[in-house]
């Protein structure tokens, strides 16, 4: 696939409830934990990330562009659907919350993509798809509008049949979502 007919977006827009604070500025190796999405998507795509959803203007001062999210406490499935309409056509998408994912995760799952075009979304896969890793095509549209007017799910909005899993490393996924998933290079 063609990088520059894609939009690579993080989504930043959550509230961290259960972390206590706004964990897409903890420190992790001297840096803030978004800017390791945002890294791994620039290596792959070059300095054009944007970040979706609301956010303290730190975080949002690290992307590239911002793009609103119409679709508040809709959850992923909102910032991904945003992404979607927002580029107009294809979009990789990362949680802002991964401080191991890498480069590599992102040109296995383009490749993929590569080789079946008719899917509407190509995920990474650890034993379960990641909805919050992967490419999503603008045929997703009507099943993503569909799931934020019920509430979100991104998990499960697109079928089986219009999916591609990409498996990767189960490490590369794991997120962050209490202060103990931190990683060993945590610096407080």
């Amino acid at each position: 696939m063609d990088p520059t007919l894609i939009q690579p977006v993080v989504l930043v827009g959550g509230k961290s409830r259960r972390f206590g604070r706004d964990k897409l500025r903890e420190p992790i190796g001297g840096e803030a934990l978004v800017s390791r999405p945002i890294a791994a998507l620039r290596a792959v795509f070059g300095p054009c990330v944007g970040l979706v959803g609301a956010c303290d203007p730190a975080v949002a001062a690290l992307g590239d562009l911002v793009i609103p999210d119409p679709y508040p406490g809709v959850g992923p499935a909102g910032g991904v659907l945003a992404a979607l309409e927002h580029a107009g056509g294809a979009v990789f998408v990362l949680s802002g919350d991964l401080p191991a994912i890498t480069p590599g995760v992102v040109r296995s799952i383009l490749d993929a993509a590569s080789d079946s075009p008719g899917a509407h979304a190509c995920l990474g896969f650890t034993g379960r798809p990641e909805p919050c890793i992967g490419l999503y095509r603008p045929t997703a549209i009507g099943v993503l509008r569909a799931s934020a007017a019920r509430g979100g799910g991104l998990g499960r909005a697109i079928d089986k049949a219009n999916l591609v899993l990409v498996p990767i490393a189960p490490r590369t996924a794991q997120n962050i979502n209490r202060r103990e998933d931190l990683p060993g290079d945590h610096t407080d």
